[in-house]
C-alpha cells in the first residue's frame, strides 16, 4: 500500500492514512475520541464529506449494514452531541470532526432503517445533491 495524505483545506482538516486499494483511505492515528473507539469499524465506510457521499454509501449499503450501523450508533447519539457540543468548532479535533460525520452519516442510515425500510427512497430518482450540514 501507498502511504497517502489527504488535505482537504476548505474544510481545514488533514486526514493521514493508508491507501485501502478500493479508492479510499484507511486513517491512521486517533481515529475517534477515545470514549468512541467501539465506533471505529464504521469510519472507513461512513466517514463521508458530504450529504451526498453518505447518501451513497447508504444506496450501496444492504439493510443489514445499515441496521448494524444504526443499532451502534443510536444508544450514543446523546452522548456524541454532548461530546460535540462541548467544545467550540474551532477546538474539534480531527476524530471530532470524524464523529461528527458519522453521526451525520447515521441520519441517513435511520431514515433507510426506521422510515423507508429500504436503501432507496421509494419512488425517487436514485441520487440527490443537497447540502444540510456544515463542514466537518
Amino acid at each position: 500500500m501507498l502511504y497517502e495524505e489527504m488535505a482537504c483545506s476548505s474544510r481545514g482538516y488533514e486526514v493521514g492514512g493508508l491507501a485501502d486499494g478500493k479508492g479510499g483511505l484507511v486513517v491512521t492515528g486517533v481515529i475517534l475520541p477515545a470514549q468512541f473507539a467501539d465506533l471505529e469499524r464504521f469510519v472507513a465506510k461512513w466517514d463521508k464529506p458530504g450529504t451526498a457521499e453518505r447518501y451513497a454509501v447508504r444506496l450501496a449499503s444492504t439493510m443489514e449494514e445499515l441496521q448494524d450501523f444504526h443499532d451502534a450508533l443510536l444508544p450514543r447519539m446523546a452522548d456524541i452531541r454532548a461530546h460535540l457540543d462541548g467544545k467550540s468548532f474551532d477546538a474539534y479535533s480531527d476524530a471530532d470532526r470524524r464523529l461528527g460525520r458519522l453521526a451525520f452519516a447515521w441520519i441517513s442510515a435511520a431514515e433507510a432503517v426506521e422510515v423507508f425500510k429500504q436503501p432507496r427512497v421509494p419512488d425517487s430518482k436514485g441520487y440527490w445533491d443537497v447540502r444540510a450540514e456544515a463542514d466537518l
